[in-house]
């Protein structure tokens, strides 16, 4: 199926194989309810299918995150007029159905907007398309329906998916094993479980067609060479080419590549989820680090941590810490008390900033939240991250904290799409430094060179790339160089979750180092202190080539405010 329709079936002028729109609109001034409605409608074509996938969704955003109360409702309907899906509890979402072909089908879509004036804008979409037959031409090339003539039989330009497999042979002995428990009852419900699982797999890894882009794009895969498809092949026949289901780093590279959309990251959580008792013990680096983190999520554990009525919440916005203390003692531990790492050198920063602007920010320091679980969940230790979620996530709800700050990529991300808090805007501290206006008069003593290093977690998977730069760039006297890979194709530090910190990792981030000094730059610049602890257990090796510094934004534009007040 052309997913990534490359052979250009979908028409949005005349309405072939796809409907939508792409909106924005602002607020009253006086804050009082905005309501707009649009429709389309959308032609499915018969290519030879009776019934095609269409995917049908909408998405809605503000200028100002959390900003108003919004609903949105989204329907579909067929030529008779009858509801086909609707988007539920008045949020937008998105769907797959399977339609009849040779119809047409019509798109309503009303967005409701309250307690928003006119500085706030808001962002939404809705569509819906139907994909079709992926043809090639006589080269075995897409062909685009432009360059095709006008009695082009698609039928016969159309073939099968060469990599379409039935049934992923990873779930295989699952399912065996589920007929034999003694229960019938159980073994029925075990066995319907996983194959309903196993159908959804189906669907996501049956979309690709082995272009090897999702290859080309691995940065693990750089420096395990092999042919095949790291994630896909591993998925069909239960093998392991080289890349160990624990080696993915999820960094979301293979996700932006892939034409046909597959969500690889939400894969790898899924299936790592399914193995019994996490990852094996050799994939994890730091086992001290690793159970007393896991240790905050038993029960018993709550009496160490301060109670929301005795803790000091003074004001509207919280900045959390993540686990920097921790880190720090385990990097220094883990390397013989070698060398030296101070990312809670990054609180310290952040409220430098906070002070500089006159914002008064409480610190939910970690005797007062545990940890965010964001590695236990990507190692897929749900039942641990779940509690910990649980945790916090009843305490910041009812801690009457309206913004959260984090300076960490990960605690970010993982606050942001992995928690429900209740009207809580989270932010990370760049995103929140731009958006209260952090404009300050700074320059650095000297003319420096610096460059800056995309975390995963807040660039592919958070889509915030240029506010870290605009706060750098803001400084006199800094000369901001860019790397080979930047931005969206920015190397991941090479660590994600705490796990597998081998040769192959350790190779990645030599070549992030080398595209460092290409630059020139006498500074590394990144924004999650994950990343800054992932680079400086390199240098801990001591390696003469590389003897650029490497520092947080905030604590960069910390050091300018301190110099600058004295």
């Amino acid at each position: 199926m052309d997913f990534a329709d490359v052979n250009g079936h979908a028409d949005a002028d005349s309405g072939r194989n796809v409907a939508g729109e792409t909106l924005t609109y602002e607020g009253n001034e006086d804050g009082s309810t905005v309501s707009n409605s649009w429709s389309d409608t959308m032609w499915i074509e018969d290519l030879g299918l009776s019934k095609v996938t269409v995917d049908v969704g909408c998405t809605f955003r503000t200028s100002v995150r959390n900003a108003g109360s919004h609903t949105q409702q989204l329907t579909i309907k067929n030529e008779a007029g009858a509801t086909l899906w609707s988007t539920s509890e008045g949020e937008c979402g998105s769907t797959s159905l399977k339609l009849a072909s040779a119809a047409s089908y019509s798109l309503e879509y009303t967005v409701t907007s309250s307690d928003v004036d006119s500085t706030v804008t808001m962002f939404t979409a809705f569509s819906a398309q139907a994909f079709q037959p992926l043809l090639f031409d006589g080269n075995g090339a897409a062909a685009h329906r432009t360059d095709l003539s006008a009695d082009a039989d698609f039928e016969t330009l159309a073939m099968a998916n060469p990599t379409f497999h039935k049934n992923p042979k990873s779930l295989d002995a699952k399912l065996t094993y589920s007929m034999f428990i003694p229960c019938l009852g159980v073994g029925a419900l075990v066995f319907l479980l996983m194959r309903n699982m196993a159908r959804g797999y189906e669907w996501e890894m049956n979309k690709c067609y082995g272009c090897d882009l999702c290859d080309d794009a691995c940065p693990v895969r750089l420096f395990t060479a092999g042919d095949k498809l790291n994630i896909i092949y591993n998925t069909w026949n239960n093998e392991d080419d080289g890349v160990p289901l624990y080696s993915c780093l999820t960094c979301t590279a293979c996700t932006n590549a892939c034409p046909q959309l597959v969500d690889y990251d939400s894969y790898m959580d899924i299936r790592r989820n399914l193995i019994v008792g996490g990852p094996p013990a050799a994939e994890i680096p730091h086992t001290i680090l690793q159970a007393v983190l896991a240790a905050e999520a038993a029960e018993d554990a709550d009496e160490a941590f301060i109670s929301i009525e005795d803790y000091p919440i003074d004001s509207s916005v919280g900045y959390y810490p993540g686990c920097v203390d921790y880190i720090d003692q385990e990097m220094i531990f883990s390397h013989v008390n070698e060398g030296s790492m101070n990312l809670g050198e990054t609180t310290t920063a952040a409220f430098t900033l906070f002070d500089e602007m006159d914002k008064e920010v409480t610190y939910l320091g970690r005797d007062f939240l545990k940890c965010c679980g964001h590695d236990q969940k990507w190692q897929g230790l749900t039942e641990v991250f779940e509690k910990l979620k649980a945790y916090n996530q009843k305490k910041l709800n009812e801690s009457g904290i309206e913004t959260l700050v984090t300076s960490c990529a990960e605690c970010f991300r993982t606050f942001a799409l992995d928690y429900e808090l209740e009207d809580m805007k989270v932010m990370h501290t760049t995103e929140f430094l731009i958006e209260n206006g952090f404009k300050p008069d700074l320059e650095v003593a000297e003319d420096v060179t610096v460059t800056f290093h995309d975390p995963c977690r807040l660039g592919r998977q958070m889509n915030i790339y240029e506010e870290p730069r605009d706060l750098i760039r803001a400084v006199g006297g800094v000369d901001l160089v860019e790397m080979e890979h930047t931005g969206e194709d920015a190397l991941c530090c090479g660590v994600s979750s705490m796990m597998s910190c081998n040769e192959n990792s350790r190779a990645l981030r030599l070549q992030r180092f080398d595209e460092v000094k290409a630059t020139g730059a006498e500074i590394m610049l990144t924004s999650c202190p994950k990343c800054v602890s992932h680079f400086e257990c390199l240098k801990f090796e001591g390696d003469p080539r590389h003897d650029f510094e490497i520092l947080d934004v905030v604590s960069f534009l910390a050091r300018q405010v301190e110099a600058k007040r004295q």
